[in-house]
């Protein structure tokens, strides 16, 4: 029986011990005064013992502390529903749902961000909240769908399919109930969550293909196309097979040159693995390339395979030194489909910074101006916008969106390429992108409030990057390293950042000029950031007037 049908009936289940209690009937007054007077007496001990007066459950020692424990196991013990506020989850200490409670309490915690600060990248937590809730529910052993606490998510849900459609599902606010919860204080009240939200999303989710990249004039050579059931391929009849031969890269024909068979990629090891996807070093022909995969789990999600492909069809359109080589595509099946590009020796420059801030400072090799025994910051610098100098230069214009040290790859010659494309797209007028953007240090305030924004966004996030390479560390570290004990978080930083509070910092020791290009980058609005042609003007003659004045020191 599926929640919604749980909710129609009336029914109240708890899992206790494996055994399902439905149809609970409300204690007589007698049974009930017992019930509540035992357990205002252990509230009180828990209380005590914890050292709190209210929250118990966002306390993280209660499930440690024998009151505490008492008060779910009584819980569990009920055979009646008492007249009481208080009703405690009666599988709360089960470590199954001690590994949900953080999750859900982060998604939704940053979900109503949404309502409160109309910071919209938070919608996609909105829409994994909902989706947990179900599974969070029954394992839990909630008492009730307390509907109250899922509308305290609504005005974030239904901001959330204003904006973007119908990203999120939505919720049904349901009349309140009177019944309050001892358990607000997890997950912002303790995350009681209301079944037709689930259902809604059960109803409402489906594989959405993702548009194709509108064609520029410097992208005529691959123009995309959708290749639907004319292009030849399988038709199953089902949902998945629909949504993916929407867009299909295996029966382009633009992209069918660039096929590689599977048994010319020879010497496969596995090099990272990520939330998303998995990169393996490999061999074809002569060549070292890096391949990369969609995770198992993900290689079932048409939406996931939709955007790969589309990650792919970019890729392929792109032909810059400055960018990682698109070398081929390679596949037997959709779940194996596989990216191949060249491989950069040198890793990526979170990696050199990590390694470089490890050294003591006198034996750092990474400096802001070129040395015989290693990389330089500037030069580093002027690669990636050079890099953005050909994305934009696109009609309608590419945008990076995620920009930062990670996606930054090194050659054996220390030279930089920009790389990752996976959230990258091509904007359109009609289009206010606010979805699937970039890790959050690196954001630009007006993509944080979901505004419509510009290539200008990636100059944002090039001034966080100059951040990274003059402080050797990720933007914010002294912040965030401590949020343990001053509740500063991602969310937290988003909120400061959106309202141009909080900006990346820069050593002392940084070049004026370097540093005042970082500045101008970090404008808040948009309009008043430089554009990635004068920034690699200015880059490039900083450059230049280095190695002539060291022309002239030594002449």
């Amino acid at each position: 029986m599926r929640l919604l049908q749980k909710l129609v009936v009336a029914a109240v289940i708890s899992v206790v011990g494996g055994t399902k209690m439905d149809s609970f009937t409300k204690c007589s007054t007698e049974v009930s005064n017992n019930y509540t007077i035992k357990q205002t007496s252990q509230i009180a001990a828990c209380q005590k013992a914890l050292n709190v007066t209210d929250g118990l459950l966002t306390v993280a020692g209660f499930c440690k502390q024998d009151d505490c424990l008492q008060l779910v196991q009584d819980s569990a013990s009920w055979t009646c529903r008492p007249n009481t506020s208080q009703f405690i989850p009666t599988n709360f200490c089960n470590a199954t749902c001690q590994a949900l409670v953080p999750k859900m309490q982060s998604n939704k915690d940053q979900c109503s961000l949404v309502d409160t600060k109309g910071l919209y990248l938070y919608c996609p937590l909105c829409q994994q909240f909902n989706q947990d809730a179900d599974n969070f529910v029954e394992t839990c052993g909630f008492w009730d769908s307390a509907l109250t606490i899922i509308a305290t998510l609504s005005n974030s849900t239904d901001k959330c399919n204003a904006k973007n459609g119908t990203p999120v599902p939505s919720t049904t606010k349901a009349a309140s109930s009177s019944t309050t919860y001892i358990i607000v204080g997890v997950v912002g009240g303790v995350v009681v969550l209301g079944v037709i939200a689930f259902f809604c999303l059960r109803k409402k989710r489906g594989g959405k293909g993702g548009g194709d990249y509108r064609s520029g004039s410097q992208m005529n050579s691959m123009r995309s196309r959708r290749s639907g059931t004319d292009s030849g391929g399988p038709s199953t009849g089902n949902q998945f097979a629909q949504v993916t031969m929407q867009n299909d890269i295996r029966f382009d024909p633009d992209l069918a040159q660039f096929r590689i068979p599977q048994q010319d990629i020879q010497n496969i090891s596995l090099l990272v693995k990520g939330g998303y996807g998995v990169v393996f070093h490999a061999t074809f022909g002569k060549m070292d390339v890096a391949m990369k995969q969609l995770l198992p789990s993900k290689a079932k999600d048409p939406n996931a395979i939709q955007d790969f492909m589309n990650e792919i069809r970019l890729c392929a359109r792109l032909e810059h030194p400055k960018i990682v080589k698109f070398v081929g595509i390679s596949w037997s099946t959709l779940q194996d489909l596989a990216v191949l590009s060249e491989f950069m020796t040198n890793g990526d420059v979170t990696g050199l910074i990590r390694k470089e801030r490890k050294k003591p400072e006198d034996q750092r090799v990474f400096q802001w101006f070129p040395s015989r025994d290693g990389p330089c910051k500037t030069a580093v610098a002027a690669d990636v916008i050079d890099a953005l100098v050909y994305l934009h230069s696109f009609q309608p214009t590419v945008i990076h969106r995620d920009l930062k040290s990670k996606n930054v790859l090194l050659s054996e010659t220390w030279e930089a390429k920009l790389s990752d494309f996976g959230i990258s797209r091509v904007t359109s007028l009609e289009e206010t992108m606010t979805s699937n953007i970039g890790t959050v240090a690196w954001i630009a305030p007006e993509v944080l409030t979901g505004g419509r924004y510009t290539e200008k966004a990636d100059i944002y996030s090039f001034g966080v990057l100059l951040s990274e390479l003059d402080t050797l560390q990720v933007p914010y570290a002294e912040m965030l390293g401590k949020s343990a004990e001053n509740g500063f978080s991602n969310a937290r930083l988003a909120m400061m950042v959106s309202e141009g509070s909080l900006q990346p910092s820069f050593t002392e020791g940084m070049p004026e000029k370097l540093l005042s290009i970082a500045h101008a980058c970090l404008s808040f609005h948009d309009v008043e950031r430089p554009s990635a042609m004068q920034l690699s003007y200015q880059l490039h003659n900083i450059l230049k007037d280095f190695h002539t004045e060291l022309e002239q020191e030594y002449a």
